[in-house]
């Protein structure tokens, strides 16, 4: 009878809507009276952030801007650049209404190409791609026990990680950035690199503080020398975040990306041009996980009567490794030709995956190198180099497949000038990835017993003799012959479920 069965509550998260989208990125615009004509384009970079995001009934918005660096030189040689910011907004339709789900996005430019139409003005299209995922915790009700001395139960454990909650929050950062000791003042930005990386999460009740930092790398012309300048800095950045229901027992899966960024050149107090106004929105977003393996009924019979078992899948998340690390990346580059110094050097991941084997996670990538250079005979000219990287892991994995969706961010590049047309480059790579084991095991979700209609008995006799074959346990025995459990391993003086093939056992059909 339906009363007879205890339920428990198991909560997972839910996917309910994933799917890419493309932004077209089509811009043409001429550059203003203070920057000088284009001779010749060196590298047009387009780097998109995502501003806002939101859920309306079934439709999705999401909202905000590629930023686009022309990096040129005029006739006379001499490096300029001009920034762009495109705005874009994308919406999607879902087939429900999810306005109280989660949503995760991320973003990456496909392509870019420009080309000047004119000695003032540009011409530029390319892509950017959106992963969308929309998510929510999900509330399944299982049977956790039967008030019935006719019934059989096969217990287990899931191991699991319970989803408790998850929270975004946007942070502003300003600050004021000076250059180096001894380095001339600046006159304008050439370009600027910027990364967000979380390297600390504590969590206490209801709050989870996030630590972590922005490099920046400028490179600026100066006034009153022809060489350009660079400017390294670290800004740290420190948030509580409010994740209702979380607690200390909690792990929680922390990533910080950049909504938007300006900088601009800002005038000292001295009257010189020796620092930087830095305004940057940082997105936060805190998953929290709580390990609680949660005790299952696996399978169920009854002795006596028909029943009518009805079992349910359920997915378990549980996370088994919260890497946070930084990996040193060494390559040397050949280049086409031969070099006397090198103006300006950054590098971006351009892809990367991660999979599972041999008992590690591994994580193969590409980095981007660019540079500008310059010949011996003082003509700069931009060369693009790639580099492969592959990060490893060792991790345990014994409850099911393992998953992860990692979060790579260049910290910082170096590099060294080892012949006339080679470069070693160094790069040091912030690496952050939770680690999931999913499960998917089918629970009994509903069960009744019908106590008019008594199960046919393969046999009438009170013992039956049993030979094990190679597999048997003895929960599968009992139940084809719907017999106590308990009974079969005391009679026969078991101590395990498993049986050796051959061995002959007796089986209680009373």
């Amino acid at each position: 009878m339906e009363e007879k069965a205890l339920k428990t509550s198991v909560f997972v998260n839910e996917t309910v809507f994933c799917d890419t989208a493309e932004v077209p990125i089509d811009a043409d615009f001429t550059l203003p009276d203070y920057c000088p004509d284009i001779s010749k384009i060196f590298k047009c970079r387009a780097v998109p952030h995502i501003a806002s995001k939101g859920i309306n009934g079934k439709e999705i918005t999401i909202e905000g801007s590629v930023c686009i660096t022309l990096l040129y030189s005029d006739k006379d040689g001499v490096l300029s650049s001009y920034e762009y910011q495109y705005p874009f907004s994308k919406s999607l339709e879902m087939s429900e209404e999810c306005s109280t789900a989660s949503i995760r996005c991320k973003i990456r430019t496909e392509y870019i190409n420009c080309r000047a139409v004119t000695s003032r003005k540009v011409d530029i299209h390319g892509a950017a791609g959106i992963s969308i995922k929309v998510f929510r915790r999900k509330c399944t009700d299982i049977i956790s026990d039967f008030n019935d001395d006719n019934i059989e139960l096969k217990r287990g454990i899931a191991p699991a990680t319970v989803p408790m909650g998850f929270a975004e929050k946007y942070l502003m950062i300003e600050e004021e950035i000076r250059t180096g000791q001894g380095q001339p003042p600046v006159k304008s930005i050439l370009r600027y690199d910027a990364n967000s990386c979380v390297k600390e999460t504590k969590v206490i009740k209801d709050k989870a503080v996030v630590k972590g930092e922005i490099t920046l790398n400028i490179l600026y012309c100066a006034e009153s020398t022809s060489t350009p300048q660079c400017v390294k800095t670290t800004i740290p950045f420190s948030q509580i975040v409010d994740v209702a229901g979380i607690t200390e027992e909690c792990l929680c899966d922390t990533k910080s990306e950049i909504a938007f960024m300006d900088l601009k050149p800002r005038m000292s107090v001295s009257g010189e041009n020796k620092c930087f106004s830095l305004t940057a929105k940082l997105l936060l977003t805190c998953e929290a996980y709580c390990s609680n393996d949660v005790a299952v009924i696996l399978d169920a019979f009854s002795r006596r009567y028909q029943s009518d078992i009805k079992k349910s899948k359920v997915c378990f998340d549980k996370i088994t490794h919260n890497i946070s690390e930084i990996y040193h990346c060494k390559k040397s580059l050949e280049l086409e030709e031969e070099v006397s110094s090198v103006v300006d050097l950054w590098c971006n991941v351009q892809s990367y995956t991660a999979k599972f084997e041999n008992c590690e996670m591994v994580i193969c990538g590409t980095i981007v190198v660019g540079m500008i250079v310059c010949k011996n005979e003082g003509n700069a000219i931009y060369c693009e180099k790639s580099i492969d990287f592959e990060y490893k892991y060792p991790i345990k994995c014994e409850i099911g497949t393992p998953h992860t969706e990692p979060q790579i961010e260049v910290l910082s590049c170096g590099y060294t000038i080892t012949s006339s047309n080679c470069i070693e480059v160094r790069i040091e790579l912030g690496i952050n990835a939770a680690v999931y084991e999913k499960s998917e095991i089918p629970l009994i979700s509903e069960m009744s017993i019908d106590n008019e209609h008594t199960i046919e008995r393969k046999s009438k006799a009170a013992l039956m003799v049993y030979y094990c074959s190679e597999g048997d346990k003895v929960w599968n025995i009992a139940r084809n012959y719907n017999a106590s459990v308990e009974e079969i391993m005391r009679m026969n003086s078991l101590e395990d479920d498993s049986l050796p093939e051959g061995k002959m056992i007796l089986v209680p059909m009373i």
